[in-house]
């Protein structure tokens, strides 16, 4: 006479908390990982040097060491492209229901222009841009300068805090 195992099939309604994998969140961080080791790996090859540790704040940190260098390369669109997606991922990840995070409104960097910079894909759709972002007053950047034009903000917006 064979015994069958059973399995208990009472459950306690509550009595446990469900946690929820975020695919998204997991995809945005491997993608995260993946494109910045990929352009600090192609950074290191061109340069001569040693690529960072494997790890987000060391491809960073090492690509923000080299990014005047980066901005100049014939790939700099592709890597500008590429970290954008990153951001508008994480950004849909982070808050789902909140619209376009691609706006990007700053303080023109220009010294004492009172101008403002939008390079949101809206604003650059309806100016007909694809190629270059101007600020209110009409200075312009081609798009070979938009890594260099993004750090100049950041640094304006660090020193302004």
């Amino acid at each position: 006479m064979a015994t069958s195992r059973r399995r208990n099939p009472t459950k306690v309604s509550g009595s446990r908390k469900r946690d929820h994998l975020n695919v998204a969140a997991l995809d945005a961080r491997s993608n995260i990982l993946a494109i910045l080791e990929a352009w600090a790996h192609y950074a290191a090859d061109e340069l001569g040097i040693p690529a960072p540790a494997r790890s987000v704040p060391h491809l960073t940190c090492f690509l923000l060491l080299h990014l005047e260098w980066l901005a100049v390369q014939p790939p700099a669109a592709d890597f500008a492209d590429e970290i954008q997606e990153l951001h508008v991922e994480l950004m849909r990840v982070i808050e789902p229901d909140r619209g376009d995070h691609r706006s990007l409104t700053r303080q023109c960097v220009v010294d004492s222009c009172t101008g403002t910079i939008d390079a949101s894909p809206q604003h650059a759709a309806t100016a007909g841009a694809g190629s270059s972002i101007s600020c209110s007053s009409g200075h312009s950047w081609e798009i070979r300068e938009w890594l260099v034009l993004r750090h100049l903000m950041d640094r304006q917006s660090r020193e302004a805090a």
